[in-house]
């Protein structure tokens, strides 16, 4: 397995630079019709796909991310959660959080939600991360969803069939098992030897090969 993920990494690295990304930018730009919807991750995941577009951000879910529990309760209510005061806070509920904030070479934000707590790992200042917040809050398209997650970040199976019964029309998760009885589940295959799915913000094309972002878009799910 760390031979396969080291040929990955030299994999997703030739792409990135290659005329194969460039190429998929320019066929991503000229497919997608959809042009003015808002897409919601537990994660960065969203951000990507904006950027291949080359499109303004239109949601609020950049350069941070939820913990499963959390990410669930924030789309369960999205509307609610939209219109609560953001504020900030030192420590995480989740061990694994704390663990993470220790160890990260630089300061990062966590932010609380009502009774959810989001980590603004790509911000360096609660002010930042605030005002980018309350920007990109004002720009979602409530009529325009698409709905994301990953099985990364404490996620169970359980939190997997919640997402999956949640009612919004456009709906994706990403899994690195199958879960056929799932209608919203994709299997990346990719990492089927792997209990969850890897970076697929950074490294895109797993995601990129198993689904069709673009057609999502257009078409819905």
């Amino acid at each position: 397995m760390m031979i396969r993920q080291f040929l990955y990494k030299l994999q997703t690295r030739f792409y990135k630079s290659s005329v194969s990304e460039k190429l998929y930018r320019m066929y991503a730009r000229l497919k997608i019709r959809n042009k003015n919807f808002t897409i919601i991750s537990n994660n960065c995941w969203a951000w990507s796909i904006y950027e291949d577009l080359g499109m303004a951000y239109t949601t609020p879910t950049i350069g941070l991310y939820f913990f499963m529990p959390c990410y669930l309760k924030f789309i369960s209510n999205l509307p609610h959660y939209l219109q609560t005061p953001l504020s900030f806070k030192r420590d995480s509920i989740y061990e694994e959080g704390n663990m993470r904030l220790s160890k990260n070479k630089q300061f990062y934000p966590v932010g609380q939600l009502g009774d959810i707590e989001i980590h603004f790992l790509h911000y360096h200042t609660e002010e930042e991360a605030l005002a980018k917040w309350k920007k990109r809050v004002a720009r979602v398209n409530f009529d325009n969803l698409f709905i994301a997650g990953s099985d990364i970040d404490l996620c169970t199976p359980q939190h997997i069939q919640s997402f999956n019964n949640l009612p919004y029309k456009n709906k994706v998760f990403f899994s690195a098992k199958p879960y056929p009885e799932f209608k919203s589940v994709v299997w990346l295959k990719y990492y089927r030897e792997q209990p969850t799915i890897g970076d697929i913000t950074k490294y895109r094309w797993p995601c990129r090969k198993y689904f069709d972002v673009v057609n999502w878009l257009n078409k819905g799910k």
